[in-house]
């Protein structure tokens, strides 16, 4: 994609449910890009209400997103180890993220979850802190089974042992992966 198309727009902010939870004055940003299923979220009637008048005032904007948008998001929740602990409103949101990271110079997600945060990062786009403060960059996970030590790329059971598998930073402190174990599939 050329530096011109681009050109679209100079910043874009996307906000999944915890900003309008917040009640994040939509006042300070020009406009705010969000999926459908953010709207189904949010259930208390101020904050619906809010959302329904920010998207008939055009401050809040609902984008559509594409497949290709959908599995880079995958790809790249799967790379950090973050795959099974996105929802599906999650990974919409991210991938909306994704296609406005190919007509925007700069997109900001609005987050307080470290899982979207992360993924976000990983794609290009910066990420803010709602309510607490966010990741400065991408961070790698892995699950490991404190019965047997196997290393996992996702969360669930050990399938050797049944037990509940426990996130691993890796690159932190002493990790499965900074050992030279590689993941288990």
């Amino acid at each position: 994609m050329s530096a011109s198309s681009k050109d679209v727009c100079d910043a874009a902010y996307v906000m999944d449910a915890a900003g309008f939870f917040a009640g994040l004055q939509l006042t300070i940003l020009d406009k705010v890009y969000t999926v459908m299923d953010v709207l189904k979220e949010v259930k208390d009637r101020a904050s619906r209400r809010a959302l329904e008048m920010g998207i008939s005032a055009g401050k809040i904007v609902l984008e559509r997103y594409g497949r290709e948008d959908v599995e880079a998001v995958k790809a790249a929740a799967e790379r950090l180890g973050e795959l099974g602990r996105l929802s599906e409103t999650d990974i919409k949101i991210l991938a909306l993220t994704h296609a406005l990271l190919k007509k925007c110079k700069e997109v900001i997600v609005l987050s307080d979850d470290r899982s979207v945060q992360n993924v976000a990062l990983e794609l290009g786009a910066k990420v803010v802190g709602i309510k607490r403060p966010e990741l400065r960059s991408p961070r790698k996970y892995v699950y490991v089974c404190p019965s047997c030590g196997r290393v996992f790329d996702r969360p669930g059971k050990c399938p050797y042992c049944g037990v509940e598998l426990k996130r691993k930073r890796v690159g932190k402190g002493k990790s499965a992966i900074s050992r030279g174990d590689a993941p288990q599939q």
